[in-house]
């Protein structure tokens, strides 16, 4: 079928220099624009590019082993990653075409990613309570999996993932223990090489591996954003002498680590969910645990019940969220498509006085009930006494409002207040100086403990699992790439997007452009062309009730200790279309290529699900705006959270699958045109179920045989 009757879903108003035309708009939010920017396709880049052929000059041998090079034929679709995501995909764009030639790659020897069965350990859970975490056309409940009011077990997703796959007869598409180490675009742009490694004979006692280059039209990157452990690099590591490894590693190595009897005790450091969930595991397993904050960095995130209360009503926070009154108190910038019965609320709380005070009001209201929910304060309850504040020092410096995605749930069958009260778990505020022996050091003199090892739950790093070929690509596809490889006039494009994106957004929320302590420009996330923001707010001026957290004033530092850790690569954020689609490629009406996740969600399967969807859309029609102005805002919204890698959404999740859904002309407001029920009602996967068949209602379904897709 010819897709060429299709509307465009989106166009965009793009700012053009020498080097680049990304896109950024002029108004005051992204709105909708129904024609096609002319500049999409006479604005290009040229850099250098490889003849898939160059992938065949490979080095033929390896440490430890050999490799023998195959070359197959064109594929229609490749999607890199058998996750949820990836799965979701394929499953989707069968559904639209079920003659298409797709292969799916996966480097774990089961479905899941995350979730894959190498990967799990035994208190492993989802921060969602049962059922979030279905799709909407394969419901949990009708598959035996999950119990209402639980969270769901890593067990329970694997299965659940593995029964999705088999449903829908994906897994003879999917090629595991299948790594793809370069990606390359084809001499004629349409299309991409792909270098993959699989090992040559997985029951060989001899390392072989075996090399294939494949050629695609359509490219679908599914790796997701936890694909690259963020292991710091830390002095004196190659003499610890004792097991160091990522939390990423738990699972393959749980029993050599958690059930060793000669490991006693652990230190863990790191302080978001993550390094929750590692000093729960390592506390149930009968160690002490050394929980390590650095005191120099963002400190503890928030991790609370999956519950609180509103006035006398008992809330699920996932849901809350997902209600579009909720939404409404977010200085979101994303088109409203709320209707216009219910639109003017959020107009009427970010542009009028009273509005202001109702919307910080309910801020300062969820700031209290979390501290009251989480206990950070109490210091004598039921659970047990607290007269030295152990657990208190686990409450985070500032409000809920910054931290989007970093925060948690308390999904654990222990109380976890308990571990910590009790003297199980002990937690250092201090920042490491350096490792030697069995032991871990801590600067300004504050000492040392001797641990049997160190697991450090520092997140995922955010350069891309898979390297895309030559480097010069990396701007066009709004991949991270290391600040060094970009050239001066490259920066000082991205610097004029971004100061364009600040502009646009501080007019119309300028409490944005003073966050706290923002990690948007430190380090860790930062963006180097960007300005840096105005001088930080503290929770107490922008929610003045609450009195503010006392915070110990740093010592200087002495010199030795200046500098512990090895410099780290810089690398700029996701600049993603939609967060889905490269920008400069997009930009050239070139539509082969979308990456799917490169995002964090509190409610993740309609996400994804809305995202394939999009993406199928996309390959089949020309879309783009606002890359530079959706990046910068979820930079300056989430910048204690993810924002400064990318979009990072908790209030604002709503709005971004309405984005998706009004792109593709397809019905936003799906609560039985009732705006009551679209005000308060919460919004799930049951409320997508049947998308994918009314877009082929309205689109048509392509019935080409393999390798004949448009």
């Amino acid at each position: 079928m010819a897709f060429s009757h299709i509307q465009p879903i989106g166009a965009a108003v793009c700012f053009t220099s020498p080097a680049v035309s990304f896109g950024i708009s002029t108004s005051k939010d992204l709105r909708s624009a129904d024609e096609p920017c002319p500049s999409l396709r006479k604005t290009r880049v040229d850099y250098p590019r490889l003849n898939i052929n160059t992938l065949v000059r490979v080095k033929m041998s390896m440490a430890g082993g050999r490799r023998s090079v195959n070359i197959n034929t064109m594929i229609d679709i490749l999607i890199i990653g058998a996750g949820s995501s990836g799965l979701c995909a394929a499953k989707t764009f069968l559904q639209h075409n079920p003659n298409s030639n797709m292969l799916i790659l996966d480097s774990h020897s089961t479905v899941g990613g995350v979730w894959s069965k190498e990967r799990l350990y035994p208190t492993l859970r989802t921060n969602n309570l049962y059922p979030t975490m279905d799709f909407s056309d394969f419901p949990m409940k009708d598959v035996g999996i999950g119990r209402p009011g639980h969270h769901i077990t890593g067990e329970e997703m694997h299965a659940y993932l593995t029964a999705y796959a088999q449903h829908f007869d994906l897994m003879k598409r999917i090629r595991f223990n299948t790594r793809a180490v370069r990606l390359v675009q084809a001499p004629t742009g349409d299309g991409w090489g792909a270098e993959i490694q699989e090992p040559s004979n997985p029951i060989s006692t001899i390392t072989t591996t075996t090399t294939t280059l494949l050629e695609t039209k359509k490219l679908i990157m599914a790796t997701g954003i936890l694909g690259v452990p963020n292991m710091p690099s830390l002095a004196g590591s190659s003499t610890f002498d004792a097991p160091l490894l990522h939390s990423s590693a738990l699972g393959p190595q749980y029993q050599s680590v958690l059930q060793n009897p000669n490991i006693n005790r652990v230190a863990v450091l790191g302080g978001s969910k993550s390094a929750y969930d590692t000093v729960y595991l390592a506390a149930t397993t009968g160690h002490k645990v050394d929980w390590i904050i650095r005191k120099s960095g963002r400190g503890p995130s928030w991790v609370f019940p999956s519950h609180t209360k509103i006035g006398p009503f008992k809330a699920w926070r996932e849901k809350l969220v997902n209600r579009r009154i909720s939404t409404f108190m977010s200085p979101c910038v994303l088109p409203d498509h709320s209707g216009k019965q219910i639109s003017w609320i959020r107009e009427f709380l970010h542009t009028t006085k009273v509005g202001k005070a109702v919307a910080n009001g309910f801020w300062k209201t969820m700031h209290e009930d979390t501290i009251r929910d989480c206990r950070y304060r109490d210091r004598d309850s039921k659970e047990g006494k607290d007269s030295e504040g152990r657990f208190s020092v686990l409450e985070p410096d500032h409000s809920p409002f910054w931290y989007g995605t970093s925060s948690g749930t308390l999904n654990y069958e222990q109380d976890f207040k308990a571990l910590v009260t009790s003297g199980q778990v002990t937690v250092h505020r201090e920042d490491i100086s350096h490792l030697s022996p069995h032991t871990i050091h801590f600067t300004d003199n504050a000492g040392a403990i001797t641990v049997n090892a160190l697991i450090c739950a520092t997140g995922y790093s955010a350069k891309p699992p898979v390297d895309f070929f030559p480097r010069e690509l990396h701007f066009q596809l709004g991949i991270p790439t290391s600040t060094d490889s970009l050239t001066e006039e490259q920066k000082a494009a991205w610097a004029e997007y971004d100061k364009r994106a600040d502009d646009i957004i501080g007019k119309r929320f300028p409490q944005l452009l003073s966050p706290p302590m923002s990690t948007t420009h430190n380090n860790n996330n930062t963006n180097p062309s960007s300005p840096p923001p105005s001088p930080p707010q503290t929770p107490s001026s922008f929610f003045p009730s609450i009195p503010p957290k006392p915070k110990p004033k740093p010592k200087p530092k002495p010199e030795s200790e200046s500098d512990t850790t090895k410099p780290k690569t810089l690398y700029t954020p996701w600049r993603l279309h939609r967060g889905i689609a490269p920008p400069g490629l997009t930009c050239q009406g070139n539509h082969s290529l979308v990456f799917l996740s490169m995002h964090s969600s509190i409610t993740n399967m309609p996400r994804i699900e809305l995202q394939c969807l999009w993406s199928l859309s996309y390959f089949h029609d020309k879309i783009f705006r606002d890359t530079a102005i959706f990046q910068r805002w979820c930079a300056l919204r989430s910048p204690l959270g993810h924002g400064g890698h990318y979009p990072d959404l908790n209030f604002d999740q709503l709005p971004y699958w309405d984005w998706l859904v009004g792109d593709m002309r397809l019905e936003v407001r799906r609560k039985g045109g009732r705006w009551w029920r679209e005000l308060l009602s919460s919004y799930g996967s049951k409320d997508y179920r049947g998308l994918v068949r009314e877009w082929i209602e309205k689109y048509g379904k392509d019935e080409t045989k393999d390798s004949e897709m448009v």
